[in-house]
């Protein structure tokens, strides 16, 4: 109950960060393809910006490592150092996890391709650090 005093400023900060996150993610030649309602490219763009309200698209940013399987994800999550591995969303901080091996894991490969859910795929629950902080740790570790 103490946590839902400021759950409308945690949502509104990870909103925020998750739109600066995803926009950057797009940018990097490591990413294949990034899903965040609150991209414009996004299939369901329009029908998010009638459901929410601005600006709120949620915290949670999806990403496709180009061309990278198990091995190559777990070498990238290994190298972060800010956000932390984990199956928990809404956290104060940045959780990072292979839904390959946590969410989805009862899937066959064949039946996660079928629903987007690649080799190289990731999801970011983004906390309410410094978007710029979130950035930098996605950044060194890309490289």
């Amino acid at each position: 109950m103490r946590g839902i005093r400021t759950l409308a400023l945690r949502l509104r900060e990870q909103c925020a960060n998750a739109l600066k996150i995803a926009q950057w993610l797009q940018d990097q030649p490591s990413i294949s393809r990034v899903i965040y309602p609150g991209l414009p490219d996004h299939s369901d763009h329009d029908l998010a910006r009638r459901l929410f309200r601005a600006g709120h698209f949620g915290g949670v940013v999806s990403f496709e490592l180009l061309n990278a399987a198990e091995p190559q994800v777990f070498r990238f999550m290994e190298k972060l150092k800010l956000i932390q591995t984990g199956t928990s969303l809404g956290d104060v901080y940045s959780l990072l996890l292979y839904p390959a091996q946590s969410s989805h894991h009862a899937l066959g490969r064949a039946e996660r391709l079928r629903q987007g859910i690649g080799d190289g795929l990731v999801r970011l629950s983004v906390g309410i650090e410094d978007a710029a902080d979130v950035i930098a740790d996605l950044d060194q570790a890309l490289r």
